[in-house]
């Protein structure tokens, strides 16, 4: 009976024994370490290191005194370290991070370290009176202030080649009407090589509080007496340029009709373009201008094509 219990107690604190080793990180295990700047307010958090087995990421690159290398882009640096076996002991063992909200407001500093099994353990980073701390935090200022023993590279990435459509591939344009609040996206018309179909729709918009729809009840075809599809610039070609029309508040701007407009190929890629429609003229309640948003676009190729396709919107029988 004593044998028994003897076994019992045993097998419990073997059980014990394996439970709180699972808890404890192993520095060969670590993957990444990550020092995040966390903003109390809003809680957004942004990325200050990160360091794997064999590259480092700072998103502006290393900065010192003196210059930034890779300022205004994310950069990564392959190269040799031995920084996890800088981390503190107790690091290993357990979490003690305590976030903006609830110590002060205010912003913190996040350090995070994670092994191969998605473990992770929190701290803030900060200053400390323990010495194998005060170490690991100078490694890692050294690496962030561009100043570590550590022989980083950076990564050479290839440029992704610039590809630019052929006009003869060109299928069709779509044009849609965007409506900020309640923010909906409808298509109006297809325009191809010899047609422009104009398609039922219904277009609300909030006006002091109520809904108010224009409603279009059937299909149309017709020839594309603009020469649109012709018309469809250069510009156009080289890529997407896409601005969600909602950034621009909407809610001021519903009265002028917002564009968006699709080139599409014969690949079944589409390049994306955008534009509002608006006389300039002096609005006394917002105090400001109001400008056609095609002005930002500049050679007269793009200019004619989107005055062609305000002249489709504005000339066709409402």
């Amino acid at each position: 009976m004593n044998f028994k219990h003897f076994v019992y107690n045993f097998f419990i604190l073997l059980l014990l024994s394996f439970s709180s080793k699972a808890n404890i990180l192993s520095r060969q295990d670590i993957s990444t370490i990550t020092i995040h700047n966390i903003l109390g307010y809003d809680f957004q958090k942004s990325l200050i290191l990160k360091i794997t087995a064999d590259s480092i990421i700072i998103p502006h690159g290393f900065c010192n005194d003196k210059e930034c290398h890779a300022e205004g882009q994310d950069i990564e640096y392959l190269g040799h370290h031995d920084i996890f076996k800088f981390v503190p002991e107790e690091y290993l063992i357990r979490s003690n991070y305590i976030n903006p909200m609830s110590y002060d407001g205010m912003g913190t500093t996040k350090l995070e370290i994670c092994i191969t099994d998605g473990r992770c353990h929190s701290w803030n980073y900060g200053e400390s009176d323990d010495k194998e701390m005060i170490l690991f935090y100078d490694k890692l200022n050294e690496i962030i202030s561009g100043k570590s023993e550590y022989q980083f590279h950076p990564k050479n990435i290839p440029p992704m080649p610039k590809v630019i459509f052929d006009k003869k591939n060109l299928t069709s344009i779509n044009l849609y009407q965007l409506i900020a609040y309640p923010f909906t996206e409808v298509l109006l018309y297809t325009i191809t090589a010899d047609s422009i179909t104009e398609y039922p729709s219904k277009i609300c918009h909030l006006n002091i509080g109520k809904l108010q729809c224009e409603v279009k009840s059937k299909s149309i075809q017709y020839q594309d007496k603009y020469n649109i599809f012709k018309a469809f610039p250069t510009l156009f070609l080289s890529g997407s340029n896409f601005i969600d029309l909602r950034r621009y508040g909407g809610g001021d701007i519903n009265d002028y009709p917002l564009f968006k407009i699709e080139g599409c190929f014969t690949d079944d890629h589409c390049n994306i373009w955008d534009f509002y429609v608006a006389n300039r003229e002096y609005d006394n309640f917002f105090n400001r201008y109001h400008d056609d948003i095609a002005n930002r676009y500049h050679d007269d190729e793009t200019k004619e094509f989107l005055n062609k396709i305000k002249q489709l919107y504005f000339n066709t029988p409402k």
